[in-house]
């Protein structure tokens, strides 16, 4: 412990090196963001950039906005849907009511392909009862730490729990943001379990994509994140610039052909991008981004 005169001389010094360190790192956001502000005008972008609730994250911290296995899995085809006619746009937050649960939080575990999946399983029961706007929560932890399908490090758009389990009430066991144990989730939670009947990969095409999104419902899809993302906070997102974050798990629910963007839910919460939403120019299915590269579909 620091006692006595030389206490009383070096702790204001001490105060000094701090706030000068903090006060030389916020210059550096902002030229860095007033840098990535100048690049969207310059590249005549669609979206606006600003300060988020991971825009200011430690390169170190990246790991846990991902965690999507970067080995796009394999599975059945999805049937191709007997849509005859697609529209124009569709947004299934307004599609004869609302079938799109609330954004959540991963926070700092690399669970996005959990997210992903429980996202859809959610809007897959709210559709398959007609239910819009029920306020359904499913829990992420029991997929996360009972199916075997990935960790806090990664993991994989494979549903095949979802067929044989399901998942139960959030209630039955709260996110963690951990990897967790199984035997951690209530007991019997099988019994109340939702699950799908089947599932399939949709080919990644805008046409066949639409078309899944409007005969199966929402989707769970893939995306590369670069570092220009993470300060996302509206409009119609295409990649300017950046590192490489990871690969990601999003959940396709809607598109519009008139202004050419997806809808998309993503699980960076609420204080993120449009109240946890973002859009995305279909350019970046054919940019680094490649969106939709992985995409399945629930039946």
């Amino acid at each position: 412990m620091i006692t006595g005169p030389f206490r009383a001389a070096v702790l204001p010094a001490l105060a000094v090196l701090l706030f000068a360190s903090a006060a030389a790192a916020e210059p550096d956001s902002r030229a860095r963001l007033q840098e990535l502000q100048d690049s969207i005008r310059s590249g005549k972008a669609r979206w606006t950039a600003g300060e988020t609730s991971v825009s200011n994250l430690p390169e170190e911290a990246w790991g846990g906005l991902t965690g999507l296995n970067a080995t796009p899995p394999t599975g059945p085809q999805a049937p191709e849907p007997p849509v005859k006619f697609v529209p124009a746009a569709l947004d299934w937050r307004a599609n004869g009511g609302n079938f799109v649960t609330a954004p959540k939080q991963q926070g700092g575990c690399g669970s996005c392909w959990s997210f992903a999946m429980t996202g859809a399983l959610e809007s897959y029961v709210l559709r398959k009862r007609n239910t819009p706007g029920a306020g359904l929560d499913l829990s992420e932890q029991v997929y996360l730490s009972c199916s075997s399908v990935g960790s806090c490090k990664g993991g994989a758009l494979l549903p095949f729990f979802l067929v044989s389990e399901g998942l139960p009430a959030e209630t039955a066991y709260p996110y963690a943001e951990e990897d967790g144990s199984c035997s951690a989730a209530a007991s019997g939670w099988e019994r109340t379990a939702h699950k799908i009947e089947g599932w399939g990969m949709v080919w990644p095409s805008l046409g066949r994509i639409k078309a899944a999104l409007a005969h199966y419902g929402p989707l769970p899809t893939s995306m590369q994140v670069y570092s220009d993302f993470l300060s996302y906070k509206s409009g119609v997102y295409s990649r300017v610039g950046g590192k490489r974050v990871g690969a990601h798990a999003v959940l396709l629910v809607g598109y519009n052909d008139a202004e050419e963007y997806f809808i998309v839910k993503n699980s960076w919460g609420t204080a993120w991008g449009e109240d946890g939403f973002f859009r995305i120019d279909y350019s970046q299915m054919h940019s680094l981004v490649v969106f939709g590269l992985t995409t399945v579909a629930y039946y």
